[in-house]
């Protein structure tokens, strides 16, 4: 197939941009002469900056075709795959008349691309990236499967030390994340006990924080946590990569430390659609902690496990970090 000019398309949250980065490094290492761009929302994608595979980086916020369509057909993109398909996005590229348009079935608007795998994520048979990756094969991608990774700048890391420095922070920290999104978190009555047993240890504690999380990050500081200073996307991933590892829920911060190499402990639910087998990073220097109870579809307190995430004590949550501390 005669292609110079890619196209991939993921419009929606930080987390699963950074489990499509490695659709990036695939592709490039397939076809090392095609120019490969990236379409995404404009609050994720800054964590697509400094990646050496891109040609460049298009925003879409789900605004009107019109411009974008004309805007795509003028720069001769000849596919586009589309790892988590939108309406609005296939209606996109159809109107730019790109020639190869590849997503995965079962959607009413499929008929709007031209190539499509049927992929059944919901089984969790494998990781969300090589689900992503399989979306390549209509090109004639042939492998391997690639992990999500993130890059930063010598500029960023320098930013990073210093403002460390500035905040008086220990050279050798553990980075906890105690907010989230919809998943059930874990207490943060646990995450602050944990942090006063890290200290023990000879370690300092740095709390995290998104949007709506700072009261949250101050609880489980307590008197001697360090809380991270308010920082935009970059700045959160150059700080991270500063830890000596992480203890996250499942939620984007703990795809993006998975995708710097710090070595991680990660807090998942046991809701089927929250499933580690999907969502989870393994390896060295890596641990997936659950409750010990039964998956289930959805939470409720009528649950008799309710609330199952309390199961999981801090002894076992620093057991496992150890762990992953002596592997890193």
């Amino acid at each position: 197939m005669s292609m110079d000019r890619l196209l991939l398309i993921r419009t929606d949250k930080v987390g699963d941009l950074v489990l499509a980065t490695p659709c990036i490094q695939a592709a490039k290492e397939q076809w090392p002469s095609w120019e490969i761009y990236f379409m995404a929302s404009r609050y994720a994608a800054p964590v697509l900056e400094q990646n050496p595979h891109l040609a460049g980086v298009i925003l879409y916020d789900g605004e009107g075709p019109g411009d974008l369509s004309k805007a795509l057909k003028k720069m001769g993109f000849h596919a586009a795959v589309a790892l988590l398909p939108t309406f609005s996005v296939a209606w996109v590229l159809f109107l730019a008349k790109i020639p190869v348009r590849v997503a995965s079935g079962f959607r009413w608007y499929q008929g709007l691309f031209n190539r499509r795998v049927y992929l059944r994520r919901s089984r969790c048979f494998k990781k969300e990236w090589e689900y992503n990756q399989d979306l390549l094969k209509p090109l004639g991608w042939k492998g391997p499967y690639r992990e999500p990774r993130l890059y930063l700048s010598p500029h960023e890391l320098d930013w990073a030390h210093d403002t460390a420095r500035r905040e008086g922070w220990p050279r050798d920290f553990v980075a906890l994340y105690p907010g989230g999104g919809k998943e059930m978190r874990w207490p943060s009555s646990s995450f602050g006990e944990l942090g006063r047993r890290i200290q023990r240890m000879g370690l300092g504690v740095v709390v995290f924080w998104g949007p709506g999380e700072k009261e949250l990050a101050d609880e489980v500081a307590g008197e001697k946590g360090k809380v991270a200073p308010p920082t935009n996307l970059r700045e959160l991933m150059a700080l991270l990569s500063l830890s000596k590892a992480m203890v996250s829920n499942n939620t984007g911060p703990m795809h993006i430390g998975a995708a710097l190499g710090v070595p991680l402990v990660q807090l998942f639910d046991p809701r089927w659609s929250c499933n580690p087998l999907r969502w989870g990073h393994e390896g060295l220097g890596r641990r997936i902690l659950m409750p010990p109870v039964p998956h289930c579809k959805k939470c409720s307190i009528k649950c008799s496990f309710y609330p199952c995430m309390e199961r999981l004590t801090p002894g076992k949550v620093l057991k496992a970090l150890e762990e992953v501390l002596n592997e890193g």
